[in-house]
This record gives structure tokens, C-alpha cells and sequence, in this order.
């Protein structure tokens, strides 16, 4: 009850901005080097919970906090913000080198969704609607992280 998962997110950002401000958006999924598409936490092969933010190529957020109650007030995450064109130049150049995000990880701007040249979205994803039940979904699996089973 936090506000969504990232693909909910992303969907309505996409869905409520003009057709300009949507040009002005490039919102993108992990995507690692040895891979063609995102990975989602499920898979359990592997995640990255860093977010990373850059506007005008001048200002930048990085860190691994959420913006919801839960990382504000008890998972002790954080993020950290500069304001320099040098860093956050380095910061786009060491991601290039580093990742496959840039070539593989782009959300469509019609609907924010991530889709393959098949038009398939990621295997094992949400979704943007979840469903009716998908708080009941969550309760489980934070039930089973507590027990130490479902192979978190």
C-alpha cells in the first residue's frame, strides 16, 4: 500500500505527462552487460536496487532509497544528490561502460511499459495492474522472508 511497484510507477508517469513531456522522459529497467533484457526480482539470478536519476545531465540523485513510508522511516536507505555536470557525466559514461541499460532497458513512451522488438514485456513481471489481490501476494512473501523460505 505504498503507492505501487515500479512498473504501476512508471505506467501512469508515462500515462498522466503531454505527449512533449513524455519526449523528455527516459525512464529504463536494469539491464547488466551480459544481458538483452531486464532481469525481475523473482528470477533470483540477480538484482540492482540502486535508483539513479538525472536531470539536464547536470543533477543527479543516486542512491537505494524508495520514495515511500517504509524507506523514509525504518529501512534506512538513502540518496545522495549533486548538482555538477562533471559527475553526472561520468556517472552516464561509467553506466554505458558498465551495463546494458542504455541499449536494452528503455521503457515504450506510448505506455511506459517495457516491451522486447516482439512486443513481450519482461518475463516474470507484474504487470501494471497487479490485480485486485496483489496485497495478498505481498503479505505472503513478506510472511516467507520472516520464515527465511521462498528463496529470498
Amino acid at each position: 500500500m505504498q503507492g505501487g511497484h515500479n512498473e504501476m510507477v512508471a505506467a501512469h508517469l508515462y500515462k498522466t505527462l503531454s505527449d512533449r513531456g513524455r519526449q523528455h522522459l527516459h525512464y529504463y529497467w536494469y539491464v547488466a552487460k551480459d544481458q538483452t533484457a531486464p532481469l525481475v526480482q523473482t528470477r533470483h539470478k540477480r538484482s540492482c536496487h540502486v535508483k539513479l536519476l538525472i536531470v539536464d545531465e547536470r543533477v543527479g540523485i543516486v542512491g537505494n532509497g524508495n520514495q515511500d513510508t517504509q524507506s523514509w522511516f525504518h529501512s534506512q536507505e538513502i540518496n545522495v544528490m549533486v548538482d555538477s555536470a562533471e559527475i553526472c557525466a561520468a556517472w552516464i559514461d561509467a553506466l554505458r561502460r558498465n551495463q546494458n541499460t542504455h541499449l536494452y532497458g528503455a521503457l515504450r513512451r506510448e505506455d511506459g511499459v517495457w516491451r522486447d522488438a516482439e512486443g513481450k514485456g519482461v518475463e516474470g513481471a507484474m504487470g501494471v495492474d497487479p490485480g485486485r489481490f496483489s496485497w495478498a501476494k505481498g503479505f505472503v512473501g513478506a510472511i516467507k522472508r520472516l520464515q527465511g523460505t521462498g528463496g529470498f
